[in-house]
Order: C-alpha cells, then structure tokens, then sequence
C-alpha cells in the first residue's frame, strides 16, 4: 500500500515539475492495483448479497418469520435510524394491526422476498437473466397458486422488490439488473425477457407453447382476481364484470394469436400456421382481423431485408 502511495504520489507531483507520460512499470503497478481494488469491491458486495439472501430465505420460512422480519426492517428504517421512540413504534403497528393480521399480507411478504433472493441472485451473478428462467417460472407459478390466499395484495406484489423495506435495510435499492423484471406479477416481462427467450428454437417449440399456456392462465386469473388494478372477485353466476368481458372477447385472442406467431418464428412453421388460420375463422370478427392477416401474409411470404446501397 506504500509503494501504492509513492507511486500516486510521484503521478500527481509530476504534472508541476513537467509533462511526462507513464512508464510501463507505472501502467503495470495502476493496474495492478486497480485489479485489487476491484477485487475487494467485488468481494465486500458478493458478502453484502449473500448475507442479504441468507435473512431473505430464514424470514420466507413461513408466514410468521415473514411478518417478523417485515416488522424488523420497519421499526429500523422509520423509527432507529430515525431517532424516535419505542412508544412510536408500538403505536405504529397498533393502527396496522389489521393488515399485520392479515393471513394474506403474510403470505405476500414471503413471495415478495423470495423474488427479491432470486433478483440478488440475479444481480450477483455474470450469467444473462434468461438463464434463471427455471427458477422465475417456479416462483411465479407458486404466486398464482396462492391467487387465491392472496386477496387484497395486488399492489404489493406489484411494487418493484428493490424498493421494498427489505432491501433499504440491506442498502440495495441501487442495484442495477438488467433485462430483469423486479415484481413477481409483472409478466409481460418476465415471459418476454427471462422465460420465453431460452425455448425459442425448433426443438423446444413444445415448451415453448407450454409456457404460453402458463401465460395466458395467469394473465386470465389477474383480471379475475386483481381487476380495475385492484382486486376484483371473479364473476357470479356467470356474469363477467365489463373488464372480464373485454380480457374473455378481445384480449385472451390476441393472446393466442401471439402465441402462435411466437410459434411459427420459432420453426414450427405447419403447426402454427394450421392454428393462426383455424384462429382467423374463429374470430372473424375480432377488431384485429385484419392485421392478424396481413401479419399472417408477412411470415408466409417475408419480404427481403432491404440492403442499403454503398455510400448511403
């Protein structure tokens, strides 16, 4: 660390005396050094993460430990770190005692950390996002398993996990993870960037249209369970509210029918095509009819790419 500091010494006196440019040993010995410094950066965030993912995985547990821990990182950030009073705190959860008693807000927190584990994971490691598509499938079809015991805690699932209380105790909210999406339910993107990208080949086209499935199931129970952005309990009697109406005669089709573009690019071209057609007369009178067709026309009969001449 000495030679370090003569060496950044004698960089920065230099300049006064006159220009000189850096030797090779100087280069060498930067370099070094800064490989150091990145090393131990790297290391001391590596142990941040893990220590971080180690209280995520004890407090999602159980329900219990969920809420425990939740209540840990509250009284830290909105009372310790605040200088107030225990007084304050007590007084705190007695006006949330309703939603703290909620079986299904406990049950939401432990979705919520098991994301936010899985987000560090992702964030820690060198691999692309799409190679943790097993694992985010598995959590995301567990989140719909529990639809059910999830009433009332859409806007909490919905809320990005680095903003969450768990990752301001653990100073994590400034993380970067790209291409990652950071809720459980937002899943336009977690199908689109981390699940389907991988099964996009001809010799998964099978899984690929499984994963669809998955999709557009999940997709049918959001607007039956958390409809109008909120919650909104499935119809009774067979009556759909007008947003099921619309999900059930214009939506869940243009579903199906991305699924089967998605299919066709993929390399089941005969299966796909056979379906897109079957599609187009089933829901004739769908309002995009007509772009289905002329995207349909497109794959059957792709146009050249056009090649820009030279010098333009």
């Amino acid at each position: 660390m000495r030679a370090f500091k003569t060496l950044a010494a004698s960089l920065f006196l230099a300049p006064l005396l006159h220009a000189d440019p850096l030797t090779q040993a100087d280069r060498e010995a930067l370099l070094e050094k800064l490989q150091k410094i990145q090393e131990g950066a790297d290391k001391r965030v590596d142990e941040r993460f893990g220590s971080a993912i180690s209280a995520f995985r004890s407090a999602m547990a159980s329900d219990d430990a969920a809420l425990e821990f939740y209540l840990k990182c509250i009284e830290k950030l909105q009372f310790d770190d605040k200088n107030r009073k225990g007084q304050d705190f007590r007084e705190w959860k007695r006006k949330q005692e309703g939603q703290l008693e909620s079986a299904s807000f406990k049950r939401a927190l432990r979705h919520q950390l098991r994301w936010l584990s899985l987000t560090l994971q992702v964030a820690g490691s060198r691999e692309a996002a799409v190679k943790f598509s097993g694992e985010a499938s598995k959590a995301v079809d567990d989140v719909f398993a529990d639809i059910v015991s999830l009433e009332g805690q859409h806007d909490l699932l919905r809320q990005p996990v680095l903003s969450t209380v768990f990752a301001q105790v653990y100073e994590i909210s400034n993380i970067k993870v790209p291409e990652w999406p950071l809720s459980p339910i937002e899943l336009g993107n977690i199908y689109g960037k981390v699940i389907l990208p991988p099964l996009r080949k001809p010799e998964k086209t099978e899984e690929l249209r499984a994963a669809w499935t998955h999709r557009i199931q999940q997709e049918t129970l959001v607007v039956e369970h958390w409809g109008r952005g909120g919650d909104a309990k499935p119809g009774k009697d067979g009556v759909r509210s007008p947003e099921q109406e619309k999900f059930v005669t214009e939506t869940y089709p243009e579903f199906l029918w991305m699924e089967e573009q998605d299919v066709f690019r993929a390399g089941d071209q005969r299966g796909a095509a056979l379906k897109m057609f079957q599609h187009l007369e089933k829901y004739a009178m769908h309002p995009k009819v007509g772009d289905w067709t002329k995207q349909f026309k497109d794959l059957l009969d792709p146009k050249p790419a056009v090649t820009a001449a030279p010098g333009e």
